[in-house]
């Protein structure tokens, strides 16, 4: 079976936009604002030329492709239940939250306010429950905690309710630090946290072309601490990259080979995943517009650029302006992360976000994974052999017969797509069973049952405690 895919670029589309990248890079350069990158790059043969704030990076082709050579094809991202690890390589997909969510919609009251830690809790032990998403990311932050040790609250909270890998913005050199020392106690230990480190920093370049003081020093420490590195770039067509989708490709790639390039300098073979959340700007409104088809086409264009480097990728794709997981936000889902799945896309970074990721919402996380599960289906294609043909039965059953209750049938039933959320009942079942709720209600009654319900699997002895130490000095600093 070799399933269904998307073609999206040429390979001379790809080269001509991997060509572009590279001519910025040497001929346009990079602004770094932190000393010890500009110093690690100009070791390895980088032009450096003052650019307050910081320096103008200029990087050799050669040196660029060098690094890029380095970084792992095939990366494994461990969970702290081994049966929850992923190995990310070409042609799997999986799952994330959306995430970065300053407000949530309360899946009790369904009242918009904005989130605190104990949300972030919430919507990880939901996601833990669901099968569909196959790593974590920070859908919220717990803000009513200091700015400074905001990361640290937010790991806790999520690495208590999930065993799946968490992907997770360290924000300084320190916090990275003390995150490394939490996730080794929830791993069992320094030792066991190298071998199956269940943790991934998420960096973010500036567009256009900036590396910044907070993105390079914690792309050093985390490198430095063999912590891998998913690296998300988010321009925006028309504001800060050009307003053609190949002008933003070009100068996303070459933020993102830039970091690649520095993360491999600081420590070769570092686990290095090439994301973006790209999309246009509407300049009519002045709101990014995250559902927007050109949201899908960049997102084919960013998976086509990591397969080109032998790379896993992370795409941003499927958000939603909607304000309410409506009509609008499943076709905006539905299109943008069809895309992404058809294109080899091995991160898709989408699931419970609307209003362009401003707010979390439950029942937009349960119906994305319904969605999700069709998706599955679609993208491994057709079977094409002899018991698929099924020629035999054919003629068993012959002209005017029924296959229903053949044995074909019963041995292959269930590899049938079967509604869970979504229903196919008749409107007297969905009025007797589901007593008329729509998709929505259910999905939120679903939520709620899991939160009450689900309990993921335990830390280890003494992890917990260790983690609140950690904090606690950490703010008593403040």
């Amino acid at each position: 079976m070799g399933g269904f895919s998307l073609v999206g670029l040429t390979e001379e589309n790809i080269d001509l936009i991997h060509q572009a990248s590279l001519t910025i890079l040497e001929k346009i350069g990079v602004r770094v604002e932190s000393q010890e990158a500009v110093e690690i790059f100009q070791g390895a043969g980088a032009r450096v030329e003052q650019d307050d704030p910081g320096f103008r990076v200029k990087l050799p082709p050669a040196l660029v492709e060098d690094c890029v050579r380095l970084a792992p094809g095939k990366i494994t991202l461990f969970g702290r239940d081994p049966l929850r690890d992923i190995t990310l390589k070409k042609g799997r997909s999986c799952f994330t939250l959306f995430g970065e969510n300053v407000n949530v919609i309360d899946p009790h009251t369904l009242q918009h306010r904005p989130c605190v830690k104990k949300d972030l809790g919430q919507a990880t032990r939901v996601a833990d429950a669901l099968d569909e998403i196959g790593i974590v990311e920070k859908c919220m932050g717990a803000h009513e905690k200091p700015a400074s040790t905001q990361s640290l609250h937010n790991y806790e909270a999520m690495v208590t309710n999930t065993g799946k890998h968490v992907l997770h913005g360290f924000f300084s050199a320190e916090n990275t630090r003390k995150i490394v020392e939490m996730a080794a106690a929830c791993a069992g230990g320094m030792a066991t946290f190298k071998e199956r480190p269940c943790v991934t920093a998420v960096v973010c370049p500036t567009s256009p072309l900036t590396l910044v003081q907070q993105c390079c020093e914690v792309i050093i420490e985390t490198a430095r601490s063999g912590v891998g590195i998913c690296c998300v770039t988010m321009p925006l067509s028309g504001t800060t990259s050009p307003a053609t989708l190949a002008g933003t490709l070009a100068v996303q790639n070459a933020e993102l080979l830039s970091a690649l390039t520095l993360t491999q300098l600081t420590a070769r073979g570092t686990p290095f995943i090439y994301g973006s959340c790209a999309t246009i700007m509407d300049l009519k409104i002045g709101n990014p517009a995250m559902g927007a088809p050109e949201n899908g086409m960049l997102t084919v264009g960013t998976a086509k650029l990591a397969q080109f480097y032998d790379i896993p990728s992370w795409c941003g794709s499927g958000i939603t302006g909607s304000k309410l997981p409506d009509a609008q936000a499943a076709y905006e889902f539905a299109l943008n992360t069809s895309l992404s799945v058809l294109s080899g896309a091995n991160i898709l970074f989408c699931c419970g976000g609307i209003e362009y990721g401003l707010t979390f919402d439950y029942a937009k996380l349960i119906m994305d994974t319904e969605h999700i599960k069709s998706l599955d289906l679609v993208k491994n294609g057709l079977d094409i052999n002899e018991e698929a043909l099924a020629l035999e039965v054919i003629q068993n059953v012959g002209p005017g017969g029924e296959f229903l209750t053949h044995s074909h049938t019963m041995a292959h039933m269930r590899s049938m797509s079967a509604g869970r959320l979504f229903d196919r009942s008749s409107r007297d079942t969905w009025l007797e069973t589901a007593q008329g709720k729509n998709t929505t209600e259910r999905a939120y009654e679903k939520a709620r049952q899991i939160i009450e319900t689900h309990q993921p699997i335990p830390l280890p002895a003494g992890a917990a405690a260790t983690m609140k130490s950690i904090i606690k000095a950490s703010e008593a600093k403040l």
